[in-house]
């Protein structure tokens, strides 16, 4: 049989769905959720179990949680009210403000699993498996499973993390990014999220975040190591509990393409001075739906979120410059209602 009746043969007995997402974290689930919105069919596929642990402080910003609402205003989840917010610059504290509105705590273990619930209650199909090849034949996308199974699809949405296979597919040579090292430490009796920066940290920082029962204790920067994080939490006078470990991508280091899309953390979108990553999680899952839906390129409808990326780069180095660090005291010092100003509007509030 010639090649090409025989790829015709394949394509009439193979699965087929509009769009396969590999991922079902935020990022994953939101553009599955949103895509059954428009009446798209789409298979959200990943190997975890949920609900399943997620390194992260699970701090969702004023401009985080309102995204969200207008995105997916139906979905209720649970979370840790905070207003207050520690400044800390080589173990010294230099600013303690009442933010103009809340950050919300949450557990990402919860979260994510009712993120995913919804996206499936919404008549979305979820397939509990690894994805472990992808390949194109004649304007087609195919992804085979661990089992073997395999689905062709219109558009590829990676939404798979730092370590990202639809990633790896388009640049093999693609970088994790920083490594974040944390914990789950004793709840501090002021419920605030406390942040420390220093001069011997590689542009990154400490942080805490409460939730109801616990502190999420970490840090992260450019050299993380085991012993660095242990070093910095025993500077903090964290206690040495059980570490867990995951990389945040901070750089955009793959061919942009019109049917294979990637968003949130696999995307590379983690803001460069924060490394907050789940404002960008729902954004670019958005896009990425509203890409596919109006079948536009995914560039031009994400362009805002590329070109910030740059500029983001930029703050960054100058941010944890020593040059960065020594403003920041002086005006935390001096004009603290300015800093206070300042974050206010960065986060949303």
């Amino acid at each position: 049989m010639h090649f090409a009746h025989l790829f015709v043969s394949l394509q009439a007995i193979m699965e087929k769905t509009k769009v396969l997402i590999a991922g079902a974290g935020p990022a994953g689930s939101t553009c599955g959720l949103l895509l059954r919105k428009k009446g798209i069919d789409c298979i959200v596929v990943d190997r975890a179990v949920f609900p399943r642990d997620k390194i992260c402080g699970g701090g969702l910003t004023p401009r985080s949680y309102k995204l969200l609402g207008q995105l997916l205003p139906e979905f209720k989840y649970d979370y840790n009210s905070v207003h207050r917010l520690k400044l800390m610059i080589e173990g010294e504290q230099v600013l303690d403000f009442q933010m103009g509105q809340e950050l919300r705590i949450v557990k990402r273990r919860q979260f994510d699993a009712q993120l995913l619930e919804s996206y499936r209650q919404a008549g979305g199909v979820f397939i509990n498996e690894a994805l472990t090849a992808i390949e194109e034949r004649d304007g087609a996308i195919i992804v085979t499973l661990k089992s073997g199974r395999q689905i062709m699809c219109d558009y590829l949405v990676g939404a798979d993390g730092a370590n990202s296979r639809v990633r790896k597919y388009l640049n093999p040579k693609s970088s994790h990014g920083i490594l974040c090292l944390e914990q789950y430490g004793p709840k501090s009796g002021d419920n605030a999220v406390v942040g420390n920066l220093s001069r011997k940290y590689q542009q990154g920082y400490y942080y805490s975040f409460p939730n109801e029962a616990y502190d999420v204790q970490g840090f992260g920067d450019n050299v993380t190591t085991l012993k660095s994080y242990r070093r910095v939490l025993d500077e903090m006078g964290c206690p040495d509990l059980k570490t867990l470990g995951a990389y945040i991508p901070n750089s955009i280091d793959y061919p942009i393409r019109d049917r294979i899309i990637l968003i949130g953390d696999a995307g590379g979108f983690p803001n460069r001075l924060t490394f907050e990553g789940l404002y960008y999680a729902f954004l670019t899952a958005s896009h990425a739906a509203q890409a596919i839906a109006t079948r536009r390129p995914f560039a031009l409808v994400n362009a805002q979120v590329f070109k910030k990326k740059k500029r983001e780069e930029y703050e960054a180095r100058f941010f944890y410059s020593d040059l960065g660090l020594t403003l920041l005291r002086f005006f935390c010092k001096y004009c603290p209602d300015l800093i206070t100003w300042i974050f206010n509007r960065a986060s949303g509030a």
